[in-house]
């Protein structure tokens, strides 16, 4: 089986799932290097993503890596929340269709990650936006509804 770039526990998402990951990557077009939202992208490119430079694989919490992506900021709450905070306090400087992949990527996370303290900072990242954009919070099966592979087995036709 040929190697990929996501985390194995991401091969057992459906790719609708595994897309959307991956949207959420790439990062907000037209944003610095250093504003306030990259701790918080860097940390989910780092859950998401295996570390080319560090040897083809997942960092772990509280490692450091570089511009593209770390954990060093996850690896302390305080710095978690305050990273947070910080997204939050600049998100209407992000382009909306970006924060809407990175939400979306933080719920699958949130769902999906095997690790219980990365789901439950990331779901309460995606509570957060979804609060900040007055939606209601998508069930776990909705999301899975939604985001299936097999277009025969939407909406209850099956």
């Amino acid at each position: 089986m040929p190697d990929s770039v996501q985390p194995a526990w991401c091969s057992e998402l459906p790719m609708q799932q595994q897309s959307v990951l991956l949207l959420a990557a790439r990062g907000p077009d037209g944003i610095g290097k250093f504003h306030p939202c990259k701790q918080v992208v860097r940390a989910y490119r780092a859950f998401v993503l295996k570390a080319a430079r560090h040897g083809q694989r997942e960092l772990k919490v509280g490692e450091r890596g570089d511009t593209f992506m770390g954990l060093e900021v996850f690896a302390v709450p305080f710095s978690w929340t305050h990273a947070v905070a910080d997204y939050f306090d600049h998100v209407d400087e992000l382009p909306h269709h970006y924060h809407l992949h990175l939400m979306h990527g933080a719920e699958i996370l949130g769902y999906h990650h095997p690790d219980l303290d990365v789901r439950v900072r990331w779901f309460n990242f995606y509570k957060d936006c979804c609060h900040n954009m007055h939606l209601p919070i998508e069930s776990r099966e909705a999301l899975k509804n939604r985001l299936n592979d097999k277009p025969e087995e939407l909406h209850g036709n099956s």
